[in-house]
């Protein structure tokens, strides 16, 4: 049995599955470290790991600050390189040095993509053997658009100046002269693309168990006793700079079409005091976090900024969705979506309620799309990502 060390960056959703394949190696006998944003680690010790702080924190509070850096839709990725730079210079040393010291005496770094500059140079460093694994298939199943791949041109510069001033050079090969690289994403939804062909496609990997705090049921099952097959307003980590006329818009759609609406307050930071006055209030339930799985088999259809964990938790559970990109991978997502014929996709700047309520009328609320979701999911539920993965894991290193 090895000694692993999962290093991970960015958000809940960044974190949530690389927990989940912790804890499934953990019952494989491996001994299991998570280098995490330190957001995360109360988190994962709730999950049953060991987990340390790796990087720059970044919670909900660090992100509401800074709303404006992940609405690509207002403020373009050309703007923001000084700023990716910027965080670079600060995080990259800062990990380095942790990473190093979290993987003295590991046999194994599995890095997600965001830290595979940093697994290179830690096996430098270390000499760990390592692999890159990848949960956004965005990243490996279509070429970037010309503004993202400036913005990796521009950080590849500053890379090579940190990693001079570090006086530390890159190991790039991963595992032991073999090119491979895992991505937790099913080939049904998309496949990589030649560039990218040594990745190894294992199927989403679902994290049930996970994160399962939940306020008082007994509410939430009066609530859909009175409106069953709601819809479900979900942002997750994703925060706004205007979260008050994002719920106004849905609020009042979901009333037009005479649906219930479940708000997750997310990183959004929902809650009933952003309702607008002229609004039923029993029409509309907020919660916490709830188990995906659990609430998307009740739901009549999910609308969700492109998050790839939400849209792969929608099709598990037959559960047409509205998409309303931001940024990031949530573009090429929502077009995946589309293609499928799983959902629709809308500008989250130009949707009006009267659009809204003729998106989801004509293109989600129908039963050709909940077909067509419901044919994907049963090849998304043939699979099973988390085995796969540990077992590619063990017969690379262990």
């Amino acid at each position: 049995m090895a000694t692993l060390v999962i290093a991970t960056q960015g958000t809940l959703g960044d974190h949530l599955p690389y927990f989940a394949l912790g804890r499934l190696l953990q019952t494989r006998g491996h001994q299991v470290r998570m280098a995490v944003n330190p957001a995360m680690l109360t988190l994962a010790a709730e999950s049953g790991l060991t987990a340390v702080p790796c990087g720059i924190l970044m919670g909900e509070t660090e992100a509401r600050r800074g709303a404006t850096d992940w609405d690509e839709l207002q403020y373009s990725i050309a703007e923001q390189i000084p700023q990716w730079q910027a965080f670079c210079r600060r995080e990259i040393p800062l990990a380095f040095a942790q990473l190093c010291e979290i993987c003295a005496d590991a046999d194994v770094l599995i890095c997600a993509y965001q830290r595979h500059t940093l697994a290179a140079l830690t096996a430098a460093r270390t000499g760990i053997a390592w692999l890159t694994t990848s949960l956004m298939p965005a990243l490996h199943c279509a070429p970037p658009s010309p503004e993202r791949a400036a913005l990796g041109e521009a950080l590849t510069h500053t890379l090579a100046e940190i990693i001079t001033e570090l006086g530390v050079t890159p190991n790039w090969e991963q595992p032991a002269q073999r090119r491979q690289a895992i991505l937790a994403a099913s080939p049904h939804f998309s496949q990589v693309s030649a560039v990218h062909a040594f990745y190894t496609q294992t199927g989403f990997w679902f994290y049930d168990d996970l994160h399962q705090k939940t306020q008082d049921h007994a509410d939430l099952y009066a609530f859909l006793q009175r409106y069953p097959e709601p819809l479900v307003l979900s942002f997750s980590s994703l925060p706004l700079q205007h979260p008050a006329e994002v719920l106004a818009l849905h609020v009042r759609a979901a009333a037009q079409l005479g649906r219930g609406l479940i708000v997750q307050r997310g990183w959004a930071n929902f809650h009933a005091d952003l309702l607008p006055d002229d609004c039923d209030n029993n029409a509309v339930f907020f919660s916490d976090f709830l188990p995906h799985p659990w609430l998307f088999s009740r739901a009549a259809a999910v609308i969700h900024h492109g998050g790839i964990g939400t849209i792969a938790n929608a099709i598990r559970q037959s559960c047409p969705m509205l998409v309303e990109p931001y940024g990031n991978d949530q573009f090429f997502n929502a077009r995946q979506v589309v293609a499928h014929g799983i959902g629709a996709a809308a500008h989250p700047h130009k949707i009006t309620v009267n659009g809204l309520i003729r998106l989801l009328e004509q293109k989600v609320l129908t039963p050709h799309c909940r077909a067509q979701v419901q044919d994907l999911a049963v090849k998304i539920n043939a699979e099973n990502g988390l085995q796969m993965a540990c077992e590619r894991i063990e017969s690379w290193f262990c």
